[in-house]
């Protein structure tokens, strides 16, 4: 690929509908983060966006103990007691805990006057995300959800390209997340059996395969079809680990466009990467590995008679005022988060991606489940902007968790109750003995 292939690329993202001026304005924003794990990390991404790390909180003490090896220049305050964490002299709290209870954690920090940066996912309950949807609203603070792959440049370029109008209505559309994690990884991420990445559904995980998606064509998904690849007892790297959640799953849905969006959320087949294709009714678009950047865009001849190319590959690039994006992780994905983050609160403005997207993205994945258990049966994605379609889910408690009462609560596989030996149990606890020490060390 010549330069001056890449200089164009440049220039065309430069032309998006994003704004490139990165401000940094007088008065940093104080920034707390609830996790200290990736929340740690997030901490420092929002610097470069005219945000202050002054506090961590973690319930978890080995992995605050690393944060503080780690920070141990820094003037940050550490927390094992959230509500004593929420005192802090903060403005907007990024809320990293565990991925099945950011929004209890979101409504306590929006209810405490705070602003507030979610992880995926957004909810675990239709419930929870009436009651999210309604701290939002009453708080008057800024709520933004941290979906970070919606910004890899190849992804904003295709939302450039979409927005220009030029590939006409969108009609179908493709999202993936696959990663499979090995035993040595699954260790520093699940604590033991009762940890959500023990018997969290296929389905759930699934922000990171639509985000794109919507992000780029602004559809809404309003139904959803689940099908779900089972857990495979014959396959050696799933039976050592101690999680029963099915291999992979598809979820078909419906856009409020009337066009349809095939998305795969996070799932174990051996084939690591993320990607996203948009089809429209004059061309397509696609980026095959979000890690290689490439994208590649298809105009048919009919379509375009006088086009140099009816086959274009390039591998788009943040303008110079957002160079340094591509030094942080997802792609540039985190660094954007916190930027549009920041210039959310500094404007008192809608977060890019706000609290209905967010919701639409997650409930995907918990409708899919349901879905899936009743043999791929259509539900609907409930939209929380409408107060009457609030009001019927809003004692719609279903879930998986083991820990957490309701009534006909699914298991983790469409199999039903997936079975770990003792000797598998044994075996995964002990090296996961063996990682808190190393972060003790």
């Amino acid at each position: 690929m010549n330069d001056k292939r890449e200089e164009t690329t440049i220039s065309r993202l430069q032309c998006g509908t994003i704004k490139t001026e990165c401000e940094i304005m007088a008065g940093k924003i104080r920034v707390g983060v609830f996790g200290a794990g990736r929340g740690a990390y997030l901490g420092t991404t929002v610097e470069p966006a005219g945000m202050e790390l002054v506090a961590i909180c973690d319930l978890f003490e080995p992995l605050l103990a690393q944060a503080k090896r780690t920070l141990k220049n820094s003037a940050v305050t550490f927390y094992t007691d959230y509500g004593k964490f929420l005192e802090h002299d903060l403005d907007a709290v990024i809320v990293a805990n565990y991925a099945t209870e950011h929004a209890p954690a979101a409504i306590r920090a929006l209810q405490a006057g705070k602003h507030v940066l979610s992880e995926c996912m957004a909810v675990f309950t239709p419930a929870e995300a009436v009651a999210l949807v309604e701290a939002v609203e009453t708080s008057g603070k800024v709520y933004m959800f941290a979906e970070n792959y919606p910004f890899a440049a190849a992804n904003l370029e295709m939302r450039r390209l979409y927005q220009s109008g030029e590939l006409g209505e969108f009609q179908y559309g493709e999202g993936e997340y696959i990663h499979p994690i090995p035993l040595s990884e699954s260790v520093g991420l699940c604590s033991g059996p009762s940890h959500w990445r023990a018997w969290l559904p296929i389905t759930y995980y699934c922000t990171h395969s639509m985000g794109p998606v919507m992000l780029i064509t602004g559809t809404r998904p309003t139904q959803v079809g689940g099908f779900v690849v089972p857990y495979d007892e014959h396959d050696p790297r799933r039976t050592e680990q101690i999680n029963k959640m099915d291999t992979a799953s598809i979820l078909m849905c419906r856009m409020d466009n009337g066009g349809w969006a095939k998305i795969i959320p996070w799932a174990f087949l051996r084939d690591h990467g993320n990607r996203v294709r948009i089809c429209c009714s004059r061309g397509s678009m696609e980026c095959n590995q979000a890690e290689d950047g490439l994208l590649r865009v298809r105009r048919e001849p009919f379509d375009f008679p006088d086009a140099k190319a009816s086959t274009e590959f390039y591998r788009p690039r943040f303008p110079a005022e957002f160079a340094s994006a591509a030094g942080f992780s997802h792609g540039g994905g985190d660094f954007f988060t916190g930027y549009y983050f920041a210039k959310a609160i500094r404007e008192n403005s809608r977060p890019i991606i706000d609290v209905y997207m967010a919701l639409d993205m997650t409930l995907i994945g918990i409708q899919g489940y349901r879905s899936a258990l009743a043999g791929g049966m259509p539900m609907p994605i409930p939209d929380f902007r409408d107060q009457a379609v609030r009001d019927a889910y809003r004692h719609d408690d279903w879930n998986p968790d083991p820990a957490r009462p309701c009534r006909d609560k699914p298991s983790a596989s469409i199999r039903g109750d997936i079975a770990v030996s003792p000797e598998t149990e044994r075996h995964f606890m002990d090296l996961r003995r063996d990682y808190e020490k190393s972060l003790a060390e």
